[in-house]
């Protein structure tokens, strides 16, 4: 009977030495101000480790890279535009240039004093192969106005004339026709079939055939002396009293060609 009590005695006794042992410890931190609670807590802390949080502000190298990239993609774009924008105005400026070449050589071949040079451009080509051209009454221009490129040879005349727009008939077209004269006083009327310039005299004085240049003249109602065909380099024939010559059209329009309408001032 005795024998079964003393397992209770025992657990008491554990029960108050626990308790005496939770006092003293109590006791203890209290009196030196909870730095015995603190050592126990950084011991157990050392033998089970708190997980350190990561900061969520964080960035990852390959994003970093890659607006890097964007950037310099980017770049490149603004970079290629650049120079295609450079590119245009370089040959706005080349064409400018070679415009202002033409008119400067017209103007040297072209007595000023003598003559109003207007240039004009091409609109577009009727049905007739004829070209509309830019310019009419409000130049005062005229029917059989001389239409000259720029080495100051006739290529067309003028041949109906409107307010603000004109009619030409270039050396390219079958309609076109125009008198001219040689050094020796030889008069001619000149053709086209598209392809060839047909020289026909009208009225010989003279059977040389060191001709070279056919021009206008006054004699005919032109503004004056312009150069029509040179012949140095062509064959010539006399026969029946009539010089006939044939030679191919190398003038190549373009709605980028410039012509200049010359008159007397």
């Amino acid at each position: 009977m005795n024998d079964n009590k003393r397992p209770k005695r025992r657990i008491y006794i554990f029960y108050i030495l626990g308790i005496l042992l939770s006092t003293t410890v109590l006791t203890v931190d209290v009196f030196s101000e909870k730095s015995f609670s603190t050592f126990i807590s950084n011991k157990l802390s050392l033998l089970a480790p708190t997980p350190v949080l990561v900061s969520s502000d964080f960035s990852f190298p390959s994003f970093e890279i890659f607006k890097t990239k964007s950037s310099l993609i980017n770049e490149n774009v603004r970079l290629k535009n650049e120079v295609i924008e450079l590119r245009k105005l370089k040959t706005v400026n080349d064409e400018l240039n070679s415009q202002l070449d033409s008119n400067n050589s017209v103007i040297r071949e072209v007595d000023e004093a003598i003559y109003n040079i207007f240039e004009s451009s091409i609109i577009f080509k009727n049905l007739n192969g004829e070209y509309i051209i830019s310019g009419g009454e409000d130049l005062n221009l005229k029917e059989k106005d001389l239409v000259i490129d720029e080495n100051s040879y006739v290529v067309g005349v003028v041949k109906v004339v409107n307010q603000e727009r004109s009619i030409i008939s270039t050396i390219n077209n079958p309609s076109f026709s125009i008198e001219g004269i040689d050094k020796y006083g030889n008069e001619y009327l000149i053709t086209s079939d598209s392809e060839n310039l047909l020289v026909n005299s009208t009225k010989l004085k003279s059977q040389n055939t060191d001709i070279k240049y056919i021009y206008t003249d006054i004699i005919f109602g032109h503004p004056g002396q312009f150069p029509i065909i040179d012949l140095s380099e062509t064959p010539i024939d006399i026969a029946n009293n009539i010089i006939r010559a044939v030679q191919p059209v190398e003038l190549k329009i373009s709605y980028f060609s410039d012509f200049y309408i010359v008159k007397t001032k």
